[in-house]
C-alpha cells in the first residue's frame, strides 16, 4: 500500500516505520503524503490505541526534509511548503492516542521535529537530535518552538542558532528523550511501552492528550504564520538555495 513507509499493526498497536534508508529517511513529499496518510488511519480507527513511530536502517530516525526537492524553491513556494509540514505535523497532534518516537540514529532538522511532536522519545545509543538548518540558510522556527518546550529556551537557541546537536546522553539529562537503550533493545522497548499505555482507559487517554493539544495551540499557530515570512524571506534572498547547493555539493563529494 505504501511506498515510502511501512505500516505494521498488531492487536492495537500500530507501528510506522519511515522507510528511506538510503537517504537516512529524508522526508520527501511521498514520504509526507504518505505518512499523513497513515496518521488519518489511526485517526479514524477507535480499536487503535497506540503508534509507534520509528526509522529503517541503523544510521537514522530521519535526516530531515529532503533537501533535492526544496532547493529550487522561491519565496511563495517555501510558503506553502511550510503550510504542508503544519498539515502533517496537525496529523500527529491531532491523535488521540499515544506516540511513541523510537529514534534511532540521526533525528536531524525536520526528522528531529517529527520526533519533537512525539509524545515519548525512547532513543538507541546512536540517537543524535539537532536543528543543523542554519548551516544551509534556512530557519529553523518550528523546531526552536518545539524545543522550546522541550529543553528550555537556553539549551533550544543553542541548537537552533549553532546548528549543534545532542547525542543521546545528553539528550536524556536534557529530557528530550526518557530512555537509551541498546539498538537492539530499541523497537521492543517502545513496544512494549506501547502494549502498556494501550492497556489503559481510551477515555482518560483522549482527554489527557486533548488538554496537551489545548496548552500549545496558540504557539503552534503562531509558529506557523511567522515560520510562513520567515521561509519567505530566506528562500526569496537566495540564502536557503545557496547554503542547500553547498551541503549537497559536499554530500556528493563525499
Amino acid at each position: 500500500m505504501y511506498r515510502n513507509i511501512v505500516w505494521e499493526r498488531e492487536d492495537t498497536i500500530v507501528t510506522i516505520t519511515l522507510d528511506r534508508p538510503r537517504v537516512l529517511n529524508a522526508l520527501s513529499r511521498d514520504l509526507k503524503a504518505e505518512l499523513a496518510d497513515a496518521l488519518i488511519r489511526i485517526k479514524n480507527d477507535s480499536e487503535i490505541r497506540a503508534v509507534v513511530l520509528t526509522g529503517a536502517g541503523d544510521r537514522a530516525f530521519s535526516a530531515g526534509q529532503d533537501l533535492t526537492e526544496a532547493k529550487d524553491m522561491n519565496g511563495p513556494e517555501a510558503e506553502e511548503w511550510v503550510r504542508e509540514f503544519e498539515r502533517l505535523y496537525d496529523q500527529i497532534r491531532m491523535l488521540d492516542v499515544p506516540v511513541i518516537a523510537a529514534v534511532n540514529g540521526w533525528a536531524m532538522g525536520a526528522g528531529c521535529q517529527l520526533a519533537l511532536l512525539a509524545d515519548i522519545r525512547i532513543s538507541s545509543e546512536n540517537a543524535r537530535y539537532g536543528m543543523p538548518e542554519i548551516r544551509d540558510g534556512i530557519p529553523a522556527v518550528f523546531g526552536l518552538e518545539l524545543l522550546w518546550d522541550t529543553v528550555g529556551m537556553s539549551r533550544a537557541l543553542y541548537l537552533v542558532l549553532t546548528g549543534d546537536s545532542l547525542d543521546a546522553r545528553q539528550a536524556l539529562e536534557a529530557g528530550l528523550t526518557i530512555k537509551v537503550v541498546p539498538r537492539a533493545d530499541l523497537l521492543r522497548d517502545a513496544t512494549a511501552l506501547a502494549r502498556t499505555v494501550a492497556g489503559y482507559a481510551p477515555i482518560a487517554m483522549k482527554q489527557n492528550k486533548m488538554y496537551a493539544r489545548r496548552r500549545t495551540e496558540a504557539d503552534f499557530r503562531a509558529c506557523a504564520r511567522f515560520c510562513e515570512s520567515a521561509h519567505h524571506a530566506s528562500f526569496a534572498a537566495g540564502d536557503a538555495r545557496r547554503g542547500m547547493e553547498a551541503f549537497l555539493a559536499k554530500r556528493s563529494i563525499g
